[in-house]
């Protein structure tokens, strides 16, 4: 089989050899349409994403050697807490 402008070109003439290659290619493209088919699942996808997810939160909130950043942290629950508190002050006005 050689290449050419990126297309695969049979180079025999040979029927037992050419049935050969078409199901050697049939099995080449349908392992490559498995692999997609997986990448693509909803549910690979959402593993991905949670795991993606999980790994950003970890480099947050830990520095390399494993230890707390402990400013990104409080940081991040003063937000929390100033958001909470807006919410529960606009809830309070509105029932006045």
């Amino acid at each position: 089989m050689a290449a050419s402008d990126g297309k695969a070109e049979i180079t025999t003439n040979d029927p037992r050899a050419l049935e050969r290659e078409v199901e050697a290619r049939r099995a080449a493209l349908a392992g490559t349409i498995d692999e997609l088919t997986d990448r693509l699942a909803p549910k690979t996808i959402a593993q991905r994403t949670v795991a993606d997810v999980r790994g950003r939160v970890h480099s947050f909130a830990f520095d390399h050697r494993g230890g707390l950043r402990v400013e990104r942290v409080a940081a991040v629950g003063v937000a929390v807490l100033g958001v909470t508190t807006f919410v529960v002050v606009r809830a309070v006005r509105k029932r006045r």
